[in-house]
């Protein structure tokens, strides 16, 4: 262990929320060889672990870069509040999760910049690591800071904190980057020298080889915006000024241009050729602790061309590529037996597209339904969904469906361009409802290009209808209603529309709240003010870097978390830099330059304009896969790409033989009391930080995994049949801990341990396993248990005997309360504390054993601090091994569990 991460152990982990963020220890994690190194990266995500888990692009790239010998991989995700506070106290540097090195260590930080708030956690996350904010200010042997994602398109309110941003499909791009990166190594060459090489990469944008210019505002031909040049981009009426935002010029901004022959005029984008087996993980990381979306996602197509007006990831991903049905197959098989996850995911802007869907989902039930696994599409459209695939993907479990309207009236829809009728949304919920779903939930937007009150209205009255529709079938149907305002984005035909003000949004959810009141039905809306801010980043220029940094300082942090959110941080750091919010939001001139217009992110400017021109009278289009190309510019073969990526590496023979011994036996589902197995296990060092939920999980998939016939549980969400021991608190380790489980048939105590084995994350070890006669249970069994404490800070610097009256007063205590958490809890430390004293050597060690139960419900950490007494520490500090529980006969005495 380095020293960092004992300095983590001992100082930090144990007094943050989540410890488990920060920890690592996940299942399939790759061994890197350091020997073989000459390449280090470290992919960063700017939101806290389960976001951040939860992303597959980031899985992706990290799986693409593990396959190759000479380089390392690692991640970093950002710290909470918390944790950020104590790094900060503590002396701590930003770490990877895997290694605990120092983030600057690495050559290359590349951030995925998924939504305009997560900025200011960029920030927070270089100054951890001790790397200058500025790209300017960064020397040689500083790592290069790349950054790709949505937010890239446009890349200039965060121009200057990055050395490059990669626009478009990342999986090729980062194989080239690395090649250059390595080449510029062995060469020698200078960081302006490598960035410049960079560059001349398709699809990478070099911030530093560029600048904004500005035409004086009042020079002949410089109307508002200045002239459109021949290339569609904003052009100069008048002398051009370099650099800096228009405020401190006095000028009109008339495009972004490079200064570099090394720099492009235009950065193109960059498409991938194809979506096949050698881009997705095959032995995806299993999440130790819990991510928002705990599931195995395949990718199972790219792109879109329903022609949504506001939706940039529609324009700027064509064209649509789809990933074989043969090797999602393929993908879910291997995934599937290597994770020991439960649902499948398939993932797309608009799956329900995907044109081998209606064969692909009952190939999959196939292999899934007898191992409980099930088929979940995130994104649906209502007029693709019928009774075959409701069956399809509910046959395991039916979770909830979301769709997503937009708006509330069909002439609303015919702007936007969501050809999706009212009726069609009705008859999709009268599908979903009758084959047996539960809930449902819609999106919608306000705030639309041409919305009106009556859109509004249009709103309730669909919403009424999608309840009436879904408690004919279920009286008690849920539907959840989630409102946001309209952000216009960059590449999209409405990047040039007015995004409504706060108040105007305020009256607008005022006017909604009572026509969505209704039994059944519950709303969320989006903080406007949240909204007032990702207009602002995502519609800005470079003069936007000065503010993203001093609203960071102001303690701006994670502003996509409404418990973190303070608008008014933005409003001030907007007024002391000369910026109004509401210049950023106001309607753009078709004529005015962009401050993304150097970015090709696919579509033309001609098509975009001719697609808001349709808006605003009001005519929609349909799929152009079915009705004919519009020509919009995205989909010319030479816009795609195909680098040679490496191979996936290949699956646990030990997790693919587990799978196909499954395909033989058939999973028992009824509730019949089947062969019962308790199993013994050590929870170690490298899952000391897990909670009880957290193993609850990891054991859950180790089970599903393990080839063994296991029994589930009936009911809505079928899950192996699986009961626990007394929980362990998070921070201790044990050698005593039980799990107990079902199987249809009897199977040798060898085959049950190494079957197990396969399928755990680090820090968790099978002990031994045998068979149970009774149908009691460990949790019920225990009625106490002994633990070893040390790193026991004050006490420590006690003798043996002053530490041995400190317990004897402590057990003389009839009653004493403790706060945990929000609550106060009386505790009888006289019962709970069966025996207690100092253990012999240095560092001071407690050997205690503390009834198990309501009566006694005395912990470790409470003992700890009712020792400190006056004297001060940290009971959270101390560390905690269970090394017995035992169970208490009729006859009187302690009897050890086994």
């Amino acid at each position: 262990m380095t020293e960092l991460c004992e300095k983590l152990e001992r100082e930090v982990l144990p007094l943050v929320s989540r410890p488990s963020r920060y920890t690592g220890g996940e299942r399939n994690v790759p061994e890197t060889d350091p020997d073989g190194v000459e390449l280090s990266f470290l992919l960063a995500f700017p939101d806290v672990y389960e976001i951040g888990m939860s992303h597959l692009g980031i899985r992706v790239l990290y799986d693409i870069l593990s396959r190759r010998p000479e380089v390392a991989v690692e991640r970093v995700f950002a710290p909470w509040v918390d944790m950020e506070r104590l790094m900060r106290e503590k002396d701590v540097p930003l770490f990877s999760l895997e290694s605990c090195t120092a983030a600057r260590e690495f050559d290359v930080i590349g951030f995925t910049l998924q939504y305009e708030l997560h900025y200011t956690e960029v920030l927070t996350m270089l100054d951890l690591a001790g790397v200058p904010l500025r790209a300017a200010d960064r020397s040689e042997g500083e790592p290069y800071i790349v950054g790709g994602g949505p937010c890239a398109y446009n890349p200039e309110p965060v121009a200057a904190f990055f050395d490059l941003l990669v626009m478009g499909d990342g999986e090729s791009a980062v194989v080239e980057l690395t090649d250059v990166l390595l080449e510029a190594r062995h060469l020698g060459l200078t960081r302006d020298e490598t960035l410049r090489r960079c560059a001349a990469l398709r699809g990478v944008y070099v911030p530093s080889l560029y600048e904004e210019r500005f035409a004086p505002p009042s020079g002949e031909g410089a109307g508002p915006g200045g002239s459109p040049s021949d290339d569609g981009q904003g052009g100069s009426g008048g002398d051009e000024v370099p650099g800096g935002p228009g405020a401190s010029h006095g000028g009109v901004f008339v495009g972004t241009l490079p200064v570099d022959d090394a720099a492009p005029p235009r950065v193109e984008r960059r498409v991938e050729a194809s979506l096949s087996y050698a881009y997705h993980p095959t032995s995806p990381i299993v999440p130790a602790t819990e991510a928002t979306h705990d599931r195995l996602a395949i990718e199972i197509m790219r792109g879109c061309t329903r022609g949504c007006r506001f939706c940039q990831a529609g324009m700027v991903t064509r064209p649509v590529r789809e990933c074989p049905m043969e090797d999602v197959a393929r993908l879910v098989r291997e995934g599937i037996a290597s994770s020991g996850h439960d649902e499948v995911s398939l993932v797309s802007l608009s799956a329900s597209d995907h044109s081998e869907l209606g064969k692909l989902v009952p190939l999959l039930n196939e292999e899934l339904f007898e191992r409980r696994v099930s088929i979940s599409l995130p994104s649906l459209r209502a007029d693709r969904f019928g009774l075959e695939l409701a069956d399809g993907i509910g046959r395991v479990r039916k979770s909830g469906l979301t769709f997503a309207p937009e708006a509330g009236s069909q002439r609303l829809r015919d702007v936007i361009n969501k050809n999706e009728t009212e009726d069609a949304v009705i008859e999709t919920v009268d599908t979903a409802f009758s084959a047996g779903w539960k809930r449902v939930k819609l999106y919608f937007m306000i705030g639309l290009p041409t919305e009106t009150d009556e859109d509004l209205d249009a709103i309730g009255d669909l919403v009424r209808r999608v309840r009436e529709t879904a408690r004919r079938h279920r009286r008690g149907a849920a539907i959840n209603v989630s409102i946001s305002p309209f952000v216009p984005k960059s590449h999209t035909p409405f990047q040039w529309e007015r995004q409504d003000s706060v108040e105007e949004t305020r009256r607008k959810e005022a006017l909604l709240r009572p026509r969505l009141r209704m039994k059944g039905v519950k709303v969320s809306l989006r903080d406007p003010e949240v909204s007032l801010v990702e207009g602002v980043l995502a519609r800005g220029g470079r003069e936007l870097s000065d503010v993203i940094e001093d609203a960071w300082r102001g303690g701006a942090r994670f502003g996509g978390w409404s418990e973190t959110f303070d608008g008014g941080v933005w409003l001030r750091a907007l007024e002391e830099s000369g910026l109004d919010a509401q210049d950023y939001l106001r309607e753009r001139d078709p004529d005015e330059a962009l401050p993304w217009d150097h970015v090709d992110a696919g579509p033309s400017r001609e098509f975009l304009l001719e697609e808001r021109a349709r808006a605003l009278e009001g005519k929609s289009r349909e799929d152009c896969r079915t009705e004919g190309c519009y020509s919009c510019g995205a989909c010319g073969t030479d816009a795609l790409l195909s680098s040679e990526i490496p191979e996936p590496r290949p699956v646990d023979e030990r997790a693919t033989g587990a799978f196909r011994r499954r395909a033989r036996r058939r999973q028992v589902q009824n509730g019949s009391p089947g062969n019962r197995w308790r199993v013994r296990y050590a929870k170690e060092a490298g899952a000391r930080f897990l909670s009880h939920l957290d193993l609850t999980r990891a054991w859950a998939r180790a089970v599903s995994s393990s080839g063994l016939p296991v029994v589930y549980t009936q009911g809505f969400n079928p899950r192996p049949r699986l009961s626990f021991g007394p929980p362990l608190p998070v921070g201790s380790t044990g050698e005593a801990e039980f799990v107990e489980l079902e199987l249809s048939k009897a199977v040798a105590d060898e085959e049950i341990t190494g079957a197990l084995a396969v399928g755990l994350p680090p820090g968790l070890r099978v002990l031994d396993a045998a068979a149970l006669k009774s149908r009691g249970s460990a949790a019920a069994e225990a009625c106490a248990a002994e633990y070893v404490i040390d790193n026991l800070g004050t006490l420590e610097e006690l003798d043996e005997d002053a530490l041995a009256e400190r317990v004897s007063r402590v057990r003389s205590l009839d009653a004493i309360d403790v706060e945990r958490g929000d609550r106060v809890r009386t505790l009888k430390p006289a019962k709970g504390v069966l025996s207690a004293g100092p253990e012999g050597g240095k560092p001071l060690r407690l050997r205690v054993v503390l009834e198990l139960g309501r009566e006694g419900d005395l912990r470790p950490v409470d003992l700890v601090g009712l020792l400190y007494g006056e004297d001060g520490g940290e009971p959270k500090l101390a560390r905690v091994h269970r090394t017995t529980l035992f169970r208490c006969p009729s006859a009187g005495g302690l009897e050890r569990m086994t």
